[in-house]
């Protein structure tokens, strides 16, 4: 199938060479696609080798160089072995977006150590691995960009086990870091908050009680990708998708009281929407409140969700 071309973005991604993760679905295809449509080099990389097929064949219909490759971002020899394959092969890498993530789903009583260590390797370790492993090269070169894709719930969590806002909230605090350097030396950092998008892990939370979020707080995945390709290269850490998210975390900092009060009110509504529904389905989805994800996901009984 041939792409219509999209956006070409001032062409300055053309001849650039890009690593997305994650790409096999959601975000981190459209981020693919959408720079393979501006004229990058695009190596997707992501588990399910059925996906990644069809990916491939798309992005290299506009893009004759694209290609993807079937890695467990989890394993961090295996993405480090990827990633400078990638650069011996196309000379650097121009662009790495950290997108791969996972929501273990579990609830407070039931959620272990384990659970925690998986999370924070495919959120947080995965995407310390790919940066540490392109930023000789980009240092070298004196420019680079490197994009972490967050969650409005790693800066806003909301009740539950933690897991995945945590492991979010640790990756938005290694790219804020990074960014004081790597600026310094012509590299880019940047942090994603992309809002609630109706992607697999976001249409399984509303399945799972989660109420839909109001418009302000909702994006799709297009909107979010070509965002996030109008601003990486900038001078701003933050690509925030959601206003009223960014206006909510000064809330937070100003009167902290008040937004956590204001956010327990909201949690009961939600308790009370998802009992409802309960009742009327006769289906027992638990007693722990959904909380939020990086796209509005809520940690809840129903098994990990990945996009890796």
């Amino acid at each position: 199938m041939t792409l219509r071309r999209g956006p070409s973005f001032g062409g300055r991604y053309k001849g650039k060479v890009a690593v997305v993760t994650g790409a096999s679905s959601g975000l981190g295809r459209c981020i693919a696609l959408d720079l393979a449509r501006a004229g990058a080099t695009v190596v997707g990389v992501a588990r399910r080798r059925d996906l990644l097929e069809e990916l491939g064949r798309r992005m290299a219909s506009v893009s004759p160089g694209s290609r993807t490759a079937c890695c467990d971002v989890s394993d961090s020899e295996e993405l480090a072995a990827l990633l400078a394959r990638v650069e011996a092969e196309n000379g650097h890498v121009d662009v790495l977006v950290n997108n791969a993530g996972m929501d273990p789903g579990i609830r407070l009583s039931a959620i272990t150590v384990e659970d925690f260590r998986r999370t924070f390797e495919v959120n947080t370790l995965a995407a310390v691995t790919g940066t540490l492993a392109v930023l000789p090269g980009m240092y070298a070169r004196g420019e680079g960009v490197i994009v972490n894709v967050s969650s409005d719930g790693g800066r806003l969590p909301a009740p539950g086990p933690g897991a995945y806002p945590a492991s979010k909230a640790a990756l938005a605090a290694f790219s804020e870091s990074l960014w004081y350097r790597a600026r310094r030396m012509g590299v880019a950092v940047h942090v994603v908050y992309p809002a609630w998008m109706p992607t697999a892990m976001g249409i399984a939370a509303l399945e799972r009680g989660l109420r839909r979020p109001p418009r302000p707080l909702r994006r799709s995945e297009e909107e979010v990708s070509r965002l996030v390709l109008r601003r990486m290269g900038g001078a701003d850490l933050e690509i925030s998708a959601s206003r009223v998210t960014d206006w909510a975390t000064v809330f937070r900092a100003l009167a902290p009281r008040a937004f956590r009060r204001a956010r327990g009110g909201w949690e009961s509504g939600r308790r009370a929407h998802r009992s409802h529904r309960s009742h009327r389905s006769h289906v027992d989805e638990g007693s722990e409140a959904a909380t939020e994800g990086s796209s509005g996901v809520p940690e809840q009984p129903a098994g990990p969700v990945e996009v890796s």
